[in-house]
């Protein structure tokens, strides 16, 4: 029988079948040992679920019925989805009435506009993550992935448009049964599990089951972002709708937002190993919210600096354009390698003062500049973007964490070879544009080398510690906020002092401030197991000392964020 596939597959086949190869394909339920149609199949849950009311029940008599109950209606619900997937005259309209007629109540009435698939989190296979971190309990866990249409929905007059390929949901699929007389017939919630941890039946409380980490691998083949690391770097113009905040999770604003930044010849993914660690920690998940600033590693750091100030201000102005939520004031700040030093310009009080102490213009004529981009409105836009680079209020966050952060420069990046590379970089229009802008306003920005102009605009010559912007960043004075580092360690038997991750020397990711921590690992110190433990102990620390905003209004649909 087919009269109970609008339960899950509406969503999936409200748009025609859009699903791709990159989402788990439905299963095929097993016949052999199952031949109940669905209707019997629905009678045989509700009456396990009124035996689940018994308290008088041995922990393991409810353990094995909690187990039978799920294995229903996992079957029923791979039986939904396979059914809707392969059938072609299935419509919306023609599963609203077969769920009106037979009373079968989807409390979500918006499914079929936020969600374009419903996949058992048993169906996920895993091919990016390391761990795979499950709870058990009541339920079926499940994947809700949202389609790029409605993450697009905030897009709309936003200074950095949303281009997704969607998001996903970490859902719970519950079979209930209301005990009100004349509201009988079975209800399938779909519960956000990182807001909800139990379930009630009858008078009693049930931990439900969840898959925390099958939603961040289905998140992570969405994105396709680890193919384009090298284009990136060499064809950074190619990547501009890709650049941006993006949430794996729909956006709740009683967390407090947590933004990771990647580094060079990287993407958002290299984050996937440790935000799956993090995510196993409930007081974590249920008081943080994991953002990710993509962006082309080509163009020099202080330009992506600014878009991701960019992305930032967007995303405020959306879903807080009055500042009132406080949990954004108190947001944790994350970058790895490159990333880190993004992260660390965004932080300076005065970050104009980098063009002076790196000898790019005059210390002579820095009252003038200052007088000119500071005291005075700007009204000439022929250098709007340099303006914007130099001259802007900092972040404010509540805690900044260094991965690997060559805050000093990384020798290899004055390497031959390395310079050799940075002729293949093409960067984008706007930042060429921006350098003939610059040239031509030289006398008015009192440059005192714009023959070395070519160098300015690319990552691996901004990486160098000969580079304007590493020397300029030395000495500049940040926020105060907690400041914690985490730096890899290869394994060296010499000194500290004369150790490296293999690509950023100790002297060079070593701060004289904050917290520091050595992970016995190479430059990707983010993907090693002790890098998340520290991040746990750290993030504890952080809500002692800000404990998040609590009663914000969610948004009426689970939209997720991306700008």
């Amino acid at each position: 029988m087919r009269c109970l596939l609008p339960l899950l597959a509406a969503a999936a086949m409200l748009l025609c079948g859009c699903s791709t190869s990159i989402v788990p394909e439905p299963v095929r339920p097993a016949t052999s040992e199952h031949q109940l149609p669905n209707r019997d199949l629905v009678e045989n849950l509700r009456g396990k679920w009124e035996r689940l009311k018994d308290p008088k029940l041995t922990d393991e008599e409810r353990r094995s019925l909690v187990q039978a109950y799920n294995a229903d209606l996992l079957l029923l619900i791979r039986r939904l989805r396979y059914e809707a997937y392969y059938t072609d005259d299935s419509t919306f309209d023609d599963f609203k009435r077969h769920v009106d007629s037979m009373h079968i109540a989807i409390p979500l009435d918006s499914l079929g506009t936020v969600y374009e698939d419903l996949v058992p989190a048993q169906d996920v296979r895993f091919e990016n993550l390391e761990e795979h971190y499950a709870a058990e309990g009541l339920g079926v866990p499940m994947v809700g992935v949202v389609p790029p249409a409605v993450a697009e929905k905030l897009s709309e007059g936003s200074m950095a448009p949303v281009r997704t390929k969607g998001t996903v949901s970490t859902l719970t699929a519950v079979m209930v049964f209301p005990e009100r007389p004349g509201n009988a017939g079975p209800q399938l919630r779909l519960v956000t599990r990182l807001t909800e941890e139990t379930c009630r039946v009858g008078k009693l409380e049930y931990q439900l089951a969840a898959d925390f980490s099958a939603p961040m691998e289905v998140y992570w083949r969405l994105t396709f972002e680890n193919r384009k690391r090298i284009l990136g770097l060499l064809r950074p113009q190619k990547l501009r709708d890709t650049t941006g905040l993006s949430s794996i999770q729909p956006y709740n604003p009683n967390k407090i937002p947590v933004i990771l930044t990647h580094g060079l010849l990287s993407d958002a993914s290299t984050f996937g190993q440790l935000v799956n660690r993090l995510y196993v920690d409930p007081e974590i998940r249920n008081n943080f919210q994991f953002w990710y600033f993509n962006y082309p590693t080509g163009p020099a750091w202080v330009y992506s600096a600014m878009l991701y100030r960019d992305a930032l201000e967007a995303v405020r102005n959306k879903v807080d354009p009055k500042r009132r939520n406080r949990n954004w004031d108190n947001m944790v700040v994350v970058g790895h390698s490159m990333g880190g030093l993004i992260t660390r310009y965004n932080q300076c009080v005065e970050p104009w003062k980098l063009l002076i102490q790196s000898g790019v213009v005059d210390p002579k004529k820095a009252h003038e500049l200052t007088e000119r981009y500071i005291d005075h409105p700007f009204d000439d836009m022929k250098a709007e973007v340099f303006r914007r680079q130099y001259f802007f209020r900092p972040v404010k966050a509540g805690m900044v964490v260094y991965l690997a952060t060559p805050h000093r420069g990384a020798p290899i990046a004055s390497l031959h070879i390395v310079h050799a590379l940075t002729k293949l970089i093409s960067l984008p229009f706007s930042v060429v544009h921006e350098a003939v802008n610059v040239v031509t306003l030289q006398r008015d920005l009192f440059l005192l080398h714009p023959d070395e102009m070519s160098h300015w605009f690319t990552s691996l010559d901004q990486l160098s510690p000969e580079g304007y912007s590493i020397i300029g960043l030395q000495g500049l004075a940040m926020r105060n906020v907690p400041v914690v580092s985490i730096i890899g360690n290869r394994g060296s038997s010499r000194p500290l002092a004369q150790t490296s991750d293999g690509l950023v020397p100790f002297w060079s990711s070593h701060l004289n401030l904050g917290e520091e921590f050595i992970v016995p690992h190479g430059h990707s110190v983010q993907e090693h197991k002790d890098t998340a433990e520290i991040m746990k102990i750290i993030l504890h620390e952080h809500l002692q000392e800000h404990p998040p905003m609590r009663n914000l209004k969610l948004p009426k649909e689970p939209l997720p964020l991306a700008a």
